[in-house]
C-alpha cells in the first residue's frame, strides 16, 4: 500500500485497523524486524519513514523507503515466510502493529478489507515488477533523476532527507558514479545537493533525462 492508496480508504476500515491495532512510536535508526526473521505482526506506517534493507557479508542495500500509509512488507504476512531484508526507522515513526491472529479475525470480521489489501498489493507487486523492467535499461543519470523525481512525489516535497551514500544503496550504484551524476544535476541546475539531504530545483530538467 503506497500512501495514495491508503489515502483512498474509506474513513472506516482505517478506524477498524486502529481499533485493533497497538499503536507505538519509534525513534530513528530502531530496527522493526530483522531479515530472515518470520512475521509475527502485521505493521502499517501512520508517521515517519522506513527503509527496507537487504544484507550480505559485503554490502549493504536499500530496497525501498517506506513512508506513511504503507503496510511494512505485507507479502511475508500473507505468505509466512521470512522477511527477506530488514526493515528500520528513517525517523521517529508511529506503527500500527496488528497481531497475526488479529489481523485472520479482521478478515472475517471486514471481508471487504481483505479484498482491498488483496488488490492493493497485486498493484504494488505490478508498480516493482515494472520498476525492476525500467531501471534494468537505464543509464546511471536516468535512474537518479527518476529516483530523485520519484521520492519527491511520494514525500510531497522539494527537498529529499537522502544523502549520496543512501541513493547509491537504494539504486545498486557505486558511491563515485551517483557522485559524478549529482555533480552534473548540479551543474545544470536541476538539484542543490545539501548536507544529509538534496533538494530539486527544476523537475522538468530532471524529467528531461527520462526515455520518452
Amino acid at each position: 500500500m503506497t500512501r495514495e492508496d491508503f489515502d483512498a480508504l474509506p474513513a472506516g476500515d482505517v478506524d477498524a485497523l486502529r481499533r485493533f491495532a497497538v499503536r507505538r512510536d519509534y525513534v530513528p535508526g530502531t530496527t522493526l524486524f530483522r531479515q530472515g526473521e518470520l512475521p509475527k505482526e502485521l505493521l502499517i506506517i501512520e508517521r515517519g519513514e522506513v527503509e527496507l534493507v537487504y544484507e550480505t557479508r559485503s554490502e549493504r542495500m536499500v530496497v525501498q523507503i517506506l513512508y506513511p500509509g504503507s503496510s511494512v512488507d505485507q507479502l511475508a504476512v500473507l505468505l509466512n515466510i521470512p522477511y527477506p531484508y530488514s526493515a528500520v526507522t528513517l525517523t521517529t515513526t508511529t506503527l500500527l502493529r496488528l497481531r497475526l491472529d488479529t489481523v485472520s479475525a479482521l478478515e472475517e470480521l471486514f471481508p471487504e478489507i481483505s479484498f482491498r489489501w488483496l488488490h492493493l498489493l497485486a498493484h504494488a507487486l505490478d508498480r516493482a515488477h515494472q520498476r525492476l523492467l525500467e531501471m534494468g535499461a537505464r543509464s546511471a543519470l536516468q535512474q537518479v533523476s527518476h529516483l530523485l523525481l520519484h521520492e519527491s512525489a511520494e514525500r510531497g516535497q522539494p527537498t529529499l532527507e537522502l544523502t549520496q551514500e543512501e541513493l547509491a544503496a537504494t539504486l545498486a550504484l557505486s558511491r563515485q558514479t551517483v557522485s559524478r551524476v549529482f555533480h552534473s544535476l548540479a551543474e545544470e541546475g536541476a538539484i542543490k545537493p545539501e548536507r544529509g539531504r538534496t533538494r530539486l530545483l527544476d523537475r522538468e530538467k530532471l524529467r528531461g533525462h527520462l526515455p520518452h
